[in-house]
């Protein structure tokens, strides 16, 4: 390397450095406190733990004619209490819709009174704060909720300081946090993800231009330390007194982290900023429209049978929620306990899993492809497996007879499909889960373990280079002044 192009680099890392230091150890810290602590989300099982027991003979309205009172066609209904009365949850619509299910009129809108005994019900015992009507803040900005706004906050009297947060369409639950989540999603999820409330709301505009422009400036940054950190270094003719690098103080731990750790900083700023899709790469494909609709022979009908829904109820001494669903043309319920779900068909008998056969010969009427091998696995493999939540198994894998080695990933239970694993989608597996999460299979036991020391050595990389731009800067202040 010239000693030109080698001035205009060390330039170039330096002024980069300066600019994007803070953030990229910011993104270390933050990545490593995700890493232990996610984002905070109610997930099934945890609301399913805090409903009360489904009253079935309290139930007088089918969910046909329950459905009558929401606008638009449905896609879905679930079933569960509310203030001690059974109730339908439709989704599907741009505004969420819920009915009850004794006397079939309309929940909403919802009352501070009504938000405050869900929330009541949901922490039985626990001491709460008056409803606050919000229509967002830090830990509700998911778009998932949109359906939902304005949401009530509701804060609980307790040691750990809850935080419920009710929707004003159908009084239910949606989310839950606590203070020690909330402080780690400050450190964690929220600087790393840029999700401050301000740039979350309806227009996501400017958040969008951060992901895709913030990781590029990091990313030169790095790659470009890189390169001076390998061009400065010396193993055989070693700088004076045995020295690897002819830097000392600050610039040497610095030096050295780079050596240590740069190569992983390049290879998780470029996989971060791939995920993002950033000008159509690395995207991922989904399955054919419809697909869902096809596998379940039709779009969602709420059942008609009041009868029929009794009968299902009566078997389950525990019941909390029940959710509908379709295969091949027939209604099946799921009904949910704090034990597991248990199913039933549109006899009302337990209804057994779906064959492998029949999930293969829908599938490739689908793809219209033939299948090249279809079976029912109960072991994790390299495209199917768990993160923050177990996997689904066992598993129907439906591998197709195509160029690309199409594999679908079916649950047997119910034909919901899992996942569809083409080529673009095994990009994206290698390139930024397996880059930047480190999910390769031999790092199975120590992955925790291995992205916490790396996560440490670029927060020091990122620390010292930050400490050595301060430094820079004071000094030509210094001089100026």
């Amino acid at each position: 390397m010239s000693a030109r192009i080698s001035r205009l680099l060390h330039l170039f890392h330096r002024w980069l450095g300066i600019s994007a230091g803070l953030l990229v150890l910011g993104w270390f810290v933050s990545g490593l406190v995700m890493l232990y602590s996610p984002f905070p989300r109610l997930t099934a099982d945890e609301r399913v733990q805090h409903l009360e027991v489904l009253h079935g003979e309290a139930l007088r309205i089918s969910p046909a004619e329950a459905a009558t009172q929401c606008p638009g066609t449905p896609r879905g209904a679930r079933l569960a209490m509310l203030a001690g009365r059974p109730v339908y949850h439709f989704n599907g619509g741009k505004t969420a819709c819920s009915v009850w299910a004794d006397d079939g009129r309309w929940v909403g809108p919802v009352s501070a009174d009504m938000a405050r005994e869900a929330a009541r019900r949901f922490l039985p015992g626990v001491p709460l704060a008056e409803p606050e009507p919000i229509e967002r803040d830090q830990w509700s900005v998911y778009t998932s909720y949109n359906a939902h706004r304005p949401l009530y906050r509701i804060a609980a009297e307790d040691d750990a300081g809850t935080v419920l947060y009710v929707s004003s369409k159908g009084g239910e639950v949606l989310a839950d946090t606590n203070r020690r989540e909330r402080l780690l999603g400050w450190l964690g999820s929220v600087p790393h993800w840029i999700y401050f409330t301000s740039l979350r709301g309806d227009d996501l505009g400017t958040w969008r231009v951060l992901q895709l422009w913030l990781p590029p400036i990091a990313l030169l940054t790095a790659v470009a330390g890189l390169a001076l950190g390998i061009q400065r270094l010396r193993v055989s003719r070693r700088y004076p007194r045995g020295q690897i690098t002819p830097y000392h103080g600050w610039k040497r731990w610095h030096h050295l982290a780079g050596l240590a750790v740069g190569g992983f900083a390049v290879t998780w700023l470029l996989s971060g900023w791939l995920s993002n899709h950033p000008f159509g790469l690395l995207e991922m494909s989904s399955p054919p429209p419809g697909s869902a609709q096809r596998l379940a022979g039709g779009p969602f009908r709420p059942s008609a049978d009041v009868d029929l829904l009794h009968r299902q109820l009566a078997q389950v001494a525990d019941a909390r929620e029940a959710e509908w669903y379709r295969f091949g043309g027939r209604e099946y319920l799921e009904v949910r306990t704090p034990s597991g779900p248990q199913r039933f068909d549109d006899q009302g008998h337990a209804a057994a899993p779906i064959d492998v056969a029949t999930l293969a010969t829908a599938v490739a009427a689908i793809e219209h492809q033939s299948v090249a091998r279809a079976e029912l696995i109960d072991r994790e493999d390299l495209y199917h497996y768990g993160r923050n939540s177990p996997a689904v198994l066992p598993a129907a894998r439906i591998r197709l007879a195509d160029a690309q080695d199409t594999t679908w990933y079916l649950d047997p239970a119910t034909g919901r499909i899992l996942q569809r694993i083409d080529n673009a989608n095994r990009w994206h597996r290698w390139v930024f889960n397996a880059l930047h999460r480190l999910d390769f299979p031999p790092l199975a036991g120590l992955r925790e373990g291995l992205i916490t020391l790396l996560c440490l050595l670029g927060a020091s990389l990122a620390g010292s280079g930050c400490v050595i731009g301060w430094h820079r800067l004071f000094r030509r202040r210094r001089r100026s002044a």
